[in-house]
């Protein structure tokens, strides 16, 4: 039996900066970590947070549409994680991945 559309994820995407050194294991296990700190157990059910991609320096994150602005609110909270020295930088948001590219490539014009 097929999702109805109405029941499927409505899903938005991240991007972000990092300042900190971090792989995309340590990221992922941190950024769990500290979610389930911010929002609970009981919250952190209601959301949905995957880290997609994740470079070294810049990276995705997959949220629902309802949670999009609180996960935007505890990444700008974000001063260490596990112990270390980092900021999360927020400069991104889009429905599709696809969307998200073709906006990051077309940048400032100065």
């Amino acid at each position: 039996m097929a999702v109805k559309p109405t029941a499927r994820l409505k899903k938005r995407y991240v991007k972000f900066s990092l300042k900190g050194d971090f792989t995309q294991e340590e990221l992922s296990r941190a950024l769990y970590k500290y979610s389930l700190r911010f929002f609970g157990e009981y919250g952190l059910s209601f959301r949905t947070l995957k880290l997609i991609e994740f470079d070294g320096k810049e990276g995705i994150i997959l949220t629902d549409r309802k949670g999009a602005n609180d996960v935007l609110g505890m990444l700008a909270l974000i001063d260490s994680l596990d112990g270390k020295p980092a900021r999360l930088i927020a400069s991104l948001t889009s429905g599709t991945l696809a969307s998200m590219k073709r906006k990051s490539s077309i940048g400032p014009s100065a």
